[in-house]
């Protein structure tokens, strides 16, 4: 399973896994990387911000209110249950509007140099052609905008999400877990990040490689996040004895290394058209 296909999988998703998404790994994981990823594009008053696979809005509202009212953002998304949850949160106070669109992050209904800024927070993994993705965003950019880009390191630098792959390989096998495996940690390497950026055109690429902590309450909350997964619909057709052993497993490997109060480390690009 490529990562292409975690991006299928996330297209056709229905809104209750999706929910899961934003309720379980939001705070805990994308709002924390959202902040730290906007800290270093700094944001300033009434700039335009693009934010290319934009979920259900992590990184967009943060960008909404840093900009504020004299501001402009745009997040773009192929899932629309994603963009439904986006959609129904409350409008801010004293931030700037925000339109939400679905397409392809290689095909944006957004005119050629129209923002200042553009983001994509794990999410550049998962397109299909990333290549085409990024010259789409460096044609949105002004002359001079700033575009960041965050992407997973390897899944054992994200020791809660180790514990899950290693539980699913010890209870359903290697394949099952490679498919989990080869999703949003699909692309760890540093300088294969920095070369996109650099062979799409873009100038002074910096990227840094990052740690936030990561803290689940217990085994099962992390377990719940394999409803926002590639693999949700083959755990689905488990039966009840399977996914009880999943689960024992799961409280075993997070005892091991003490997983559920760790961190996960990311790279994070940032450069100008």
């Amino acid at each position: 399973m490529t990562c292409s296909t975690w991006a299928g999988s996330f297209e056709s998703a229905d809104i209750s896994a999706m929910q899961v998404y934003d309720d379980v790994l939001g705070p805990r994981l994308f709002t924390p990387w959202a902040r730290l990823l906007l800290d270093r594009l700094q944001l300033q008053p009434g700039e335009a911000v693009l934010d290319v696979a934009c979920g259900p809005g992590s990184v967009t509202r943060l960008a909404a209110t840093a900009v504020g009212h004299g501001g402009r953002v745009t997040g773009v998304d192929t899932s629309s249950a994603m963009l439904a949850i986006a959609r129904t949160k409350p409008i801010l106070r004293h931030a700037a509007p925000i339109d939400y669109h679905r397409a392809p992050a290689d095909r944006m209904p957004v005119a050629a140099r129209e923002f200042d800024v553009a983001t994509c927070q794990h999410g550049l993994q998962f397109f299909p052609d990333r290549a085409a993705a990024l010259a789409e965003t460096r044609r949105a950019l002004r002359v001079g905008g700033r575009v960041g880009i965050a992407v997973w390191a390897d899944i054992e630098q994200a020791p809660a999400f180790a514990a899950l792959e290693d539980a699913i390989r010890e209870i359903f096998g290697d394949e099952l877990a490679d498919h989990y495996r080869g999703g949003p940690w699909g692309m760890p390497d540093a300088d294969q990040l920095r070369e996109l950026l650099a062979e799409s055109g873009f100038a002074d690429v910096r990227v840094t490689q990052d740690v936030l902590p990561l803290r689940f309450e217990s085994a099962a909350q992390l377990g719940s996040t394999l409803a926002a997964s590639a693999i949700a619909s083959d755990l689905d057709a488990l039966s009840v004895g399977g996914r009880e052993q999943l689960a024992q497993a799961l409280e075993r490997r997070v005892a091991i290394n003490n997983a559920l109060h760790a961190g996960a480390v990311a790279h994070l690009a940032v450069a100008r058209r």
